[in-house]
């Protein structure tokens, strides 16, 4: 079957998405909770008793969390790299768009 393919419908479940991924779901709390301030390329999200800096550049995103700071990206963004994406694209999160 040189160059054959068939199209083939993949499950796709968003909540078991969330289930595998609590980072993306603390991220849609913070977003949703209005935790946010953007400010051109630095952002800043609030998150229990802190306040963590999110700066882009090239594309990038950094953060001053320790998520940030043992894994550099390796291990997919931070919540607060996630929040801060939600809310600059507009997301639709609990309680309506930030």
């Amino acid at each position: 079957a040189d160059a054959a393919y068939f199209h083939r419908e993949l499950p796709y479940d968003a909540d078991r998405v969330e289930r595998h991924n609590p980072r993306l779901v603390a991220a849609r709390e913070l977003a949703g909770a209005g935790a946010v301030t953007l400010d051109g390329t630095l952002a800043s999200v609030s998150s229990g008793d802190r306040r963590y800096q999110v700066r882009e550049s090239d594309g990038a995103l950094t953060c001053t969390c320790q998520w940030w700071a043992d894994y550099r990206g390796k291990r997919g963004p931070c919540k607060h790299a996630l929040a801060v994406t939600m809310v600059r694209r507009g997301a639709t999160v609990a309680g309506g768009v930030r």
